[in-house]
C-alpha cells in the first residue's frame, strides 16, 4: 500500500505533487486501487481534478498497456468540472474599490512597527530575537486584499467625510439573499508583533481570531416599498452585536462556503437553504458555554451526533420540555464557532424535510415545526423570535428542503462515497492541529525554506507551558505520568523540528509520526473533549491548510472599520 500523503495546501505546489505522484504510480503499468485513492486525495480543487484528467488520458493515449484500476475512470467520469454559471459558490467576486487610509489604520491601532501598506495590518512580525520574521499570518495565497467596509451605523461617513447611508452596503454585494458565510473577527492589527515569550499566550496559539460571525443575506422593503438588500449576523451568544458586525477595533475577514464539484447550482442553493434554516434553529434552542477555551467539549463530532442534535432542535423548537433540556447540559451547550460547524453540518448532511425527520420526531411534531417556520417567514411571533435575542433574527427567511433533497455526500460520485461517509463539513482539530497551525503561520517553513528550523523548534520550546495550561496538565506534577508522557513526546517534537531536512517534505514526513502520536495524546476522547472548532479553524481551511471536511472555505474580504477607509 503507497504511503499516506497530505495533500499541500499551495495549490501551484499540489499541481506538481499530484502529478510527481501519478507518474510514481504507473511506473510499473498498473495503477492500484490504494493508489487511486491516494490520487483523489490530493486533487482538492476543480483544477486539481482537471490536472487529473489530463494526466490520466495523456497516459492512455501514450500507452496503451497501460492499467488503471476502474475506480479512477469512474472518479474522473463522474465528477466532472461544474459550470460557475449559476452556482452561487463559485460566483466571481469584484473588488469593493475601497482602500485603507493609513494615517487613521495607524490612529486606531498604534504600535510598532507602523503600518504602511495595508498587508502590514495582516501580517505578524516574529521576533526571534537575533532574527525578525514577517509573517503573513491574515493574508491569502494569491488574494490580493480586498477592503470590505461595515458599520453598524446607517446614515455615517467613511474616513474622508463621504456620506454612507447603509453601513452593510458592502457586505451585502459578497452575501446576496439567502446566501451565508462566515465574518472571522480578528485582533491581528492590534497585535502586530510576536516574541518567544508571546508563544505561550492562548489568543496567539488561536492566531488573534476570538470569533465568529455567520453572516446572512437579506433582503427588505423600505419605507417607499423599494427592496433593500443586507446582512445581518447569527452568533452565541445570541445577542452579540444586536445581529450587526461589530466596534471600529474589532476588524474580521469574511469567507463563504465552497461546496463540492458535483453539485449543481440548485443543489447548492438548496443546502445554502438548509443551512441557514438550521442556523436559526441551533442559534434558538442552543446555550452558550460558560468556558470556551478548552474545557467545552464539542458535541458536533460525528454524523450520528449532529443528528442526534438537529433531532433534539426540532423537538425543542416545538416547546418539547425534554429537548430544551438536553441543551443545557455541559456537554451539548455550543459557542460561536461550534455554532457555525454545527449548523453547516447539519445543513448538508441532514436535509430539514418531512420525508426525513416525520419519521423520526412523528407526524405531529413535524408539523409543529413547519407551522413555526411559517409563522416566522410571516412575520409573527413564533419560536425563533420569542426566544432569541437578536433583533436581526426576523430578517432572515427560513427555508425547508423538497422532499427530494438528499444528504450532500449522497451526490457524491458512488466510488468516493464510503471515504466520506464519517466526514463533518469541518474537520475539528485537536490540541495538536492548533499548534501545528500556529507554527506554519508565524513561521512559515514550507515557503522559506529548512534554515527556519532551529527558529521554529525555538518557538515551539517557549509554547511549552501555555499548551500544558490549555491541556489542563500544568496543575500535575512533572512525576504525573500522563504529564511526563506529553512532555516527553513534546520533546522528541521539539528536537525532529529543529533539525535541518533535505527539504520540506522530508521534513512533514519525519514530524508525521510524531504528530499522530500528539494527536491520540492530546484527544479526542469519547466525550467530546480534546476536539475543537475554533475561530482559527476557518481561517486556515481558507488558507488551504487544514482540508478533511466535506467543503471548503474561500476569501472574500477584509472587513475594516468606514471611519478608516475611503473610496
Amino acid at each position: 500500500m503507497p504511503p499516506r500523503i497530505s495533500p499541500d495546501p499551495d495549490p501551484a505546489r499540489r499541481l506538481q505533487q499530484l502529478e510527481t505522484t501519478f507518474r510514481s504510480a504507473i511506473r510499473n503499468n498498473n495503477v492500484s486501487d490504494a493508489e487511486v485513492r491516494t490520487l483523489w486525495s490530493l486533487a482538492l480543487t476543480l483544477e486539481d481534478k482537471a490536472k487529473l484528467k489530463s494526466l490520466f488520458d495523456e497516459a492512455k493515449a501514450s500507452n496503451p498497456q497501460l492499467k488503471v484500476a476502474s475506480r479512477l475512470s469512474a472518479l474522473l467520469g463522474e465528477s466532472g468540472p461544474v459550470s460557475a454559471a449559476g452556482r452561487i459558490d463559485l460566483r466571481p467576486v469584484s473588488p469593493s474599490g475601497y482602500k485603507a487610509d493609513m494615517a487613521k489604520l495607524n490612529a486606531l491601532f498604534p504600535g510598532q512597527p507602523p503600518m504602511r501598506t495595508i498587508e502590514d495590518a495582516f501580517t505578524a512580525i516574529v521576533d526571534l530575537g537575533e532574527r525578525k520574521l514577517p509573517a503573513p499570518t491574515h493574508l491569502f495565497p494569491g488574494k490580493p486584499v480586498n477592503v470590505v467596509p461595515y458599520s453598524n451605523e446607517n446614515g455615517g461617513v467613511d474616513a474622508a467625510g463621504k456620506a454612507v447611508p447603509r453601513g452593510d452596503a458592502e457586505i451585502a454585494k459578497l452575501f446576496q439573499p439567502g446566501e451565508i458565510g462566515f465574518a472571522i473577527k480578528h485582533h491581528r492589527p492590534e497585535h502586530r508583533t510576536l516574541s518567544g515569550a508571546g508563544a505561550n499566550d492562548k489568543e496567539a496559539l488561536k492566531l488573534q481570531d476570538t470569533h465568529i460571525e455567520i453572516v446572512v443575506g437579506t433582503e427588505e422593503k423600505a419605507r417607499d416599498g423599494s427592496t433593500v438588500r443586507g446582512a445581518v449576523t447569527v452568533n452565541n451568544p445570541q445577542s452579540y452585536e444586536n445581529g450587526q458586525f461589530g466596534t471600529p477595533s474589532y476588524p474580521m475577514i469574511f469567507v463563504r462556503p465552497k461546496f463540492p464539484d458535483y453539485l449543481s447550482a440548485d443543489q447548492v442553493k438548496a443546502f445554502h437553504d438548509n443551512i441557514r434554516t438550521m442556523l436559526v434553529g441551533f442559534n434558538t434552542v442552543t446555550v452558550f458555554p460558560g468556558d470556551y477555551n478548552g474545557g467545552d467539549p464539542l458535541g458536533a463530532r460525528s454524523p450520528g451526533e449532529v443528528k442526534t442534535l438537529v433531532e433534539n432542535m426540532i423537538r425543542a423548537a416545538t416547546g418539547d420540555a425534554q429537548a430544551k433540556a438536553f441543551f443545557d447540559k455541559p456537554e451539548n451547550k455550543v459557542y460561536c464557532a461550534e455554532l457555525a460547524h454545527l449548523s453547516t453540518t447539519a445543513g448538508v448532511l441532514f436535509p430539514l424535510n418531512k420525508a426525513t425527520w416525520a419519521p423520526i420526531v412523528g407526524g405531529e411534531v413535524w408539523s409543529k415545526f413547519e407551522a413555526q417556520i411559517a409563522k416566522h417567514n410571516s412575520g409573527d411571533a413564533g419560536a425563533f423570535t420569542r426566544a432569541n435575542s437578536n433583533p436581526n433574527v426576523g430578517k432572515i427567511s427560513l427555508k425547508l428542503a423538497p422532499d427530494s433533497l438528499r444528504p450532500m455526500t449522497e451526490y457524491a460520485p458512488p466510488m468516493a462515497r464510503e471515504g466520506l461517509k464519517d466526514k463533518l463539513a469541518f474537520q475539528p482539530m485537536t490540541m495538536s492541529d492548533i499548534v501545528e497551525e500556529f507554527m506554519r503561520t508565524h513561521i512559515p517553513r514550507e515557503q522559506l525554506g529548512e534554515a527556519l528550523a532551529p527558529a521554529q523548534a525555538a518557538l515551539l520550546e517557549k509554547m511549552k507551558p501555555g499548551l500544558l495550561e490549555a491541556m489542563g496538565m500544568d496543575s500535575l506534577p512533572a512525576s504525573d505520568p500522563r504529564r511526563a508522557a506529553v512532555e516527553g513526546l513534546f520533546g522528541q517534537m521539539v528536537q525532529t523540528v529543529g533539525r535541518q531536512h533535505g527539504s520540506y517534505s522530508e521534513f512533514r514526513a519525519a514530524i508525521a509520526p510524531l504528530l499522530e502520536q500528539a494527536r491520540q495524546v492530546t484527544g479526542p476522547r469519547g466525550d467530546g473533549k480534546g476536539l475543537f472548532t475554533p475561530p482559527s479553524l476557518f481561517h486556515v481551511i481558507a488558507q488551504g491548510k487544514h482540508p478533511g471536511g466535506l467543503i471548503g472555505l474561500e476569501y472574500l474580504g477584509h472587513g475594516l472599520h468606514y471611519s478608516v477607509v475611503n473610496q
